[in-house]
């Protein structure tokens, strides 16, 4: 079921994927669809919570190194589910819904960001990037990124990408 509403997500919307469309899709009944969610919001959380969970590579303890890794999974995974379509009909159904932005905060972005700010303290820690760095900011400048730049056309699966962009960002980091 979880899989079937990625799926509608990034084909149909956020304002077209219903539950009847859900449990077509993944071939249940309805009730069983009801059965674990309340609503199409606490669906669509728990499908891109489903998201975040896959493909997270182990750090190997340089930051450079687990932000590339952490970097091109992000990206690799965006591209396969059509994130980029899902977190943009989440945006525009944000005045409707209420509370859905927050519902994708929490399900995946949050949590992504803490797997980057984890990478970057641990930076710190180990002397590779400068005390006092603004982990938060630091975050939203690798993360950020594949956000900017798939909004500006430009082409985020070419190879090196990901080093591109840690490495700008190392650059000012460091």
């Amino acid at each position: 079921m979880l899989d079937a509403t990625v799926r509608l997500l990034a084909t149909e919307g956020v304002a077209r994927t219903s539950m009847d469309k859900v449990a077509t899709a993944a071939g249940v009944s309805k009730v069983t669809v009801y059965t674990r969610w309340a609503g199409k919001n606490e669906l669509i959380g728990a499908a891109l919570a489903h998201l975040r969970l896959g493909r997270v590579p182990e750090p190997v303890g340089a930051v450079r190194d687990d932000l590339v890794a952490l970097l091109e999974a992000m990206r690799e995974q965006y591209v396969e589910v059509g994130a980029m379509s899902i977190l943009g009909t989440c945006l525009a159904d944000e005045p409707g819904s209420g509370e859905l932005l927050g519902i994708v905060r929490e399900a995946t972005l949050l949590p992504r960001r803490a797997l980057f700010a984890a990478v970057l303290a641990a930076g710190i820690e180990r002397g590779e990037l400068r005390a006092g760095l603004d982990v938060e900011a630091a975050t939203s400048l690798v993360v950020g990124t594949l956000y900017a730049d798939h909004l500006a056309g430009r082409d985020t699966t070419a190879p090196g990408w990901p080093g591109a962009v840690v490495d700008l960002a190392l650059s000012g980091l460091r």
